[in-house]
C-alpha cells in the first residue's frame, strides 16, 4: 500500500482521536504532525508500508533524530503506532511494522519518589484544627490513598466520594472513570473538611474564594507543607502518584493491580515502577551492605 493511499485514513484516525478517545485539538494536531512526516518520508522513498521493513524504519529514525531529542522521537513513533494499529482495526493492515520500536540509546528518566517515612511526615504537616489546614490534609491523605492525578483530583465532586464503600469515583485521561480506594484515614479527614465547609458548591475542593480548586492551587499546597516538613526533594504532586505505585509495588502489588489503580490503559506505562523499585533497592543495598560501596 503506498503512503498516500494511507493518507486517506489519517482524517479518519484524526475523528476516532476526537470522539472515541476525546483527544484534544493541540494533541490531534500533533499526531497528524508526526504522521505525515512519516507518510511523507514513505512517498518520498517509494516504500510500500504494507510491507515496511525494519531497516527501512531505522532509516527514517536516523534521519528523524536530526534535529530531534530522544521525547520527541518516542512521541513521533507512538503516534506512527498508534495510526497502524487504527490501520489494522479497520481491516487495512494486517500488523503494526511500528510494534516494538523504540528509539536507540533512549534512557527512561527514573522520576523522584517519597520513601514512606518522607510520607508520613509531609501527611502529618498540614494544621488540621483550622478548615484550610483540614482540607490540605484531606488532599495529601486522597492523592496517597488513591495515586490519582492532580487533574483527576481537582476535578472531583462531593458526590464522587462513597464514605459508605470507601471508595471515590475518578474520571481519567479520554473520559475513562475508574473506582479508586480511599484509606480510613482519608475518608475521616474528608468528612471532616466537609463539615466546615459550605454546602455549596458541588466540587470537592474549594480554594479561599469558595470555588473548585485548581491544581496550580494543590501544587502550592504541597509545596508549603514540604517547606514545613523540612524535606528537601523536589517533587510535583504527581510525585505522590509515583510514591503510591511504588510503595505498592515494593510492599507485593502486583503490576496489573497498580496498572488498574492508576488508570492506565497500557501496562507499558506502569513497567517504568519496576526500574523505581531496582533503584531503591540497589540505593538500600548500598547504603546497608557492609562490602558494598
Amino acid at each position: 500500500m503506498k503512503a498516500s493511499e494511507a493518507e486517506i485514513f489519517l482524517k479518519e484516525f484524526e475523528t476516532y482521536l476526537a470522539a472515541e478517545r476525546n483527544y484534544s485539538i493541540n494533541t490531534i494536531r500533533a499526531y497528524r504532525k508526526d504522521i505525515s512526516g512519516f507518510l511523507n518520508y514513505a512517498n518520498e522513498k517509494k516504500i510500500d508500508i504494507a510491507v515496511l521493513e525494519r531497516r527501512q524504519i531505522r532509516s527514517f529514525i536516523t534521519r528523524a533524530r536530526d534535529g530531534l531529542s530522544a521525547v520527541s522521537i518516542g512521541r513521533m513513533l507512538s503516534s506512527i503506532r498508534s495510526f497502524f494499529r487504527f490501520l489494522i482495526i479497520e481491516g487495512v493492515m494486517e500488523e503494526n511494522p511500528f510494534y516494538g520500536v523504540s528509539v536507540p540509546g533512549r534512557i527512561q528518566k527514573i522520576p523522584t519518589v517519597l520513601e514512606e517515612n518522607e510520607m508520613t511526615i509531609l501527611l502529618d504537616a498540614p494544621d488540621i484544627n483550622s478548615a484550610r489546614g483540614l482540607r490540605d490534609k484531606a488532599i495529601l491523605e486522597l492523592l496517597y490513598s488513591t495515586g490519582m492525578r492532580v487533574g483527576e483530583l481537582v476535578a472531583l465532586k462531593r458526590a464522587d466520594v462513597d464514605v459508605w464503600s470507601s471508595t471515590v469515583k475518578v474520571t481519567g485521561k479520554g473520559n475513562r472513570q475508574r473506582f479508586c480506594y480511599i484509606t480510613d484515614t482519608a475518608i475521616e479527614f474528608i468528612e471532616r473538611y466537609l463539615e466546615m465547609r459550605p454546602v455549596k458548591p458541588e466540587a470537592l475542593f474549594l480554594n479561599k474564594n469558595g470555588t473548585r480548586l485548581s491544581a496550580v492551587s494543590v501544587r502550592a499546597i504541597l509545596n508549603k507543607h514540604m517547606n514545613k516538613a523540612a524535606i528537601s526533594k523536589h517533587i510535583s504532586p504527581h510525585s505522590i502518584r509515583h510514591s503510591f505505585a511504588t510503595i505498592m509495588l515494593s510492599r507485593g502489588c502486583d503490576l496489573r493491580s497498580i496498572q488498574e489503580f492508576l488508570g492506565h490503559k497500557d501496562i507499558s506505562t506502569t513497567q517504568i515502577y519496576t526500574h523505581i523499585s531496582a533503584k531503591r533497592l540497589k540505593d538500600v543495598y548500598d547504603k546497608t551492605h557492609p562490602r558494598a560501596k
